[in-house]
C-alpha cells in the first residue's frame, strides 16, 4: 500500500511540478542571499538582467511553444484534425473519434515544429546579439569586472540559441502529458545547479564564475529533454516520422493561434520584464536592485503558484476534445483554486519579513517599499486571475490571449506615460492594475465561464473568494501596522 501511494505521487504532475518549482525557489533563499552578500550593487542588477533577458526569449516563440503542446495532446488522445473544439464537436461539426494516438498527425506536427523552430532560433541568435547586447552596455559598465560581464554575456548567448530549440523536446513531452516524469527529473537538474552555484559563491565568487555554472545546467537540460523524447512510452518519438517536407497547410491551421498567443505574450509578460530593463537604463542602482529584486521574487512565486494549474493543461485539452466538461470544470475549479491560494500565502510572508530576511545575511541591499510591494503582488494576482482563465478556455483552441492582452497592454502602456511623471516607478504597478482590471481579467473570465457552462457565482465562490479575502486582510494589516516588520 505504502509502495502504491509513492509511486501514485511520484507520477502526480502536480506534485512534481511543485517539487520542480520549490527547488528551483530555493535559489531564492539559498543562492541568491549569497549573490546579495558578496555582489556589488552593479553585478546584482546585471545577474537580475541576464535573467529577464532569458525570459524574455519567451516572447520570440510567439506562442507556438503553448500552441504545439496542445495540438500534440490532441493528436496523441486521437483527434482526426487540429480544430476548435466546442461542445464535444470540431469547428466543422464532426465529433472526434477518441480511438488511438493520430501518428500520422503527430508526424506532420512535429516535423512543422522543427522547421519552425530552426527559423526562431535564428531571430532569437541574432536578437540576443544585437538588441540584448545593445540593453547590456550600461548595466555591464557598472560591474566590477568589465571584461569577464562581457565573457558572461557571451556564453548566455550562445546556450540560450540551443536552449530555445531544446523546446520542441520539453513541447513533445508535454503534449504527451509526462509533467510528472519531466518535473521530478527537473528537481534532481535543478538541485545539482543550486549545488554547484553555492560551491563557486562559496570559494569562488565572481559574476562570470555563476553564469558558467548555470549555464552547463541549462544545457544539460536540454540533454535531459531530448533524452527522454525519444525513450518514453517504449521509444514513441521514434515512431513518428520527424522529418517530413514542411506542411504548408498544417502550418497555417498552426499560425492562427500561434501568433495570437505570441501577440498575448508580448503585451504581458514582456512589458513586464521590459520595464526592468528600461528602468536599468535610468534608474539609480540601489532602486534598480531592489526593484528587479521585488520582480524576481513576485515571479518566483507566481511560478510556484502556477504548478497546481499549469501542469494539468495537456489533461485540459483531453477532456475538451472528449466534451467531458464534468470533469474538466472538477480539474479547473481544483487548480485554480490552490494557485490563488498559494500566490497569496507568498506574497503575505514575503511582504512581512523580506527586510528582515535581508538584513539576517547582512546584505545592504533594501527590498521595495510596502506601497510597491502591495501594489506589484495585487497586480500579479488578478493577472494570473484572468490568465488561468484564458487558459482554461484555450483548451478549446480558439485564442483570444491576443485580444485581452493587447487591449489591457495599450490601457497599460498609455497609463504609465500618463502617471510617469507624477508617480514615478509607481505607474509601472498602477498602469498594470488599470489595464487587468479594465479589460483583461473579466474579458477572460467571461469566456471561460461560457465554455465551461457555469455561472461566475458558482466557480468563484470554489476558487476566488477564499484567497481574496485574504488578500484584503493582508493589505488592510499593511495599512494599519506601518512602518513594516
Amino acid at each position: 500500500m505504502a509502495n502504491k501511494n509513492f509511486n501514485k505521487v511520484l507520477n502526480s504532475p502536480t506534485i512534481m511540478t511543485w517539487m520542480s518549482y520549490s527547488t528551483k525557489a530555493l535559489t531564492l533563499f539559498v543562492v541568491l542571499p549569497m549573490v546579495l552578500k558578496f555582489f556589488s550593487e552593479g553585478d546584482i542588477v546585471l545577474w537580475y538582467l541576464f535573467s529577464t533577458v532569458i525570459s524574455l526569449q519567451s516572447l520570440s516563440d510567439f506562442g507556438f511553444r503553448q500552441t504545439f503542446s496542445r495540438i500534440i495532446a490532441y493528436a496523441f488522445g486521437g483527434a482526426k484534425d487540429i480544430f476548435v473544439y466546442k461542445d464535444g464537436s470540431n469547428t466543422d461539426g464532426e465529433i472526434t473519434d477518441i480511438s488511438r494516438p493520430n501518428i500520422d498527425l503527430l508526424s506532420r506536427i512535429i516535423s512543422t515544429m522543427k522547421y519552425i523552430y530552426v527559423v526562431l532560433t535564428i531571430i532569437v541568435f541574432v536578437g540576443m546579439i544585437t538588441l540584448g547586447t545593445w540593453s547590456m552596455f550600461k548595466p555591464i559598465q557598472q560591474s566590477n569586472n568589465i571584461n569577464q560581464a562581457w565573457i558572461a554575456w557571451v556564453i548566455i548567448i550562445f546556450i540560450s540559441t540551443i536552449s530555445f530549440y531544446g523546446r520542441i523536446y520539453m513541447n513533445f513531452l508535454e503534449g504527451l502529458n509526462k509533467i510528472a516524469l519531466v518535473r521530478r527529473i527537473e528537481s534532481m537538474t535543478s538541485l545539482g545547479s543550486i549545488i554547484t552555484s553555492l560551491l563557486v559563491l562559496a570559494f569562488a565568487p565572481s559574476l562570470l564564475n555563476l553564469v558558467i555554472v548555470n549555464q552547463f545546467w541549462v544545457l544539460l537540460n536540454v540533454l535531459r529533454d531530448w533524452y527522454l523524447c525519444i525513450n518514453v512510452d517504449d521509444k514513441f518519438y521514434n515512431k513518428i516520422s520527424p522529418s517530413l517536407p514542411f506542411d504548408r497547410k498544417l502550418f497555417k491551421q498552426i499560425w492562427v493561434p500561434a501568433w495570437r498567443s505570441g501577440i498575448s505574450g508580448l503585451m504581458s509578460v514582456g512589458l513586464t520584464n521590459l520595464t526592468g530593463l528600461i528602468y536599468a537604463q535610468v534608474g539609480n542602482t540601489p532602486s534598480v536592485a531592489a526593484y528587479l529584486l521585488a520582480l524576481r521574487i513576485i515571479n518566483q512565486i507566481k511560478e510556484v503558484s502556477m504548478a497546481p494549474f499549469y501542469s494539468k493543461l495537456p489533461l485540459f485539452a483531453m477532456y475538451r476534445i472528449k466534451n467531458d466538461l464534468t470533469n474538466l470544470r472538477k480539474a479547473i475549479i481544483r487548480g485554480m483554486g490552490l494557485s490563488h491560494f498559494v500566490f497569496v500565502l507568498g506574497v503575505i510572508f514575503v511582504g512581512l519579513f523580506s527586510d528582515y530576511l535581508l538584513g539576517l545575511i547582512g546584505s545592504d541591499l533594501k527590498f521595495v517599499d510596502q506601497k510597491m510591494w502591495v501594489l506589484i503582488s495585487f497586480a500579479f494576482f488578478v493577472h494570473r486571475f484572468g490568465a488561468m482563465h484564458i487558459q482554461a478556455y484555450m483548451s478549446t483552441n480558439h485564442i483570444i490571449s491576443h485580444i485581452a492582452d493587447g487591449i489591457s497592454g495599450v490601457l497599460y502602456i498609455v497609463s504609465c506615460l500618463l502617471l510617469v511623471n507624477y508617480i514615478g516607478i509607481y505607474a509601472v504597478p498602477i498602469a498594470m492594475l488599470i489595464g487587468y482590471l479594465g479589460f483583461y481579467a473579466w474579458y477572460a473570465a467571461r469566456y471561460s465561464y461560457r465554455s465551461l457552462n457555469i455561472s461566475f457565482y458558482d466557480f468563484e465562490k470554489k476558487v476566488l473568494l477564499t484567497p481574496t479575502i485574504l488578500f484584503l486582510l493582508y493589505i488592510l494589516f499593511t495599512i494599519i501596522h506601518q512602518p513594516r516588520i
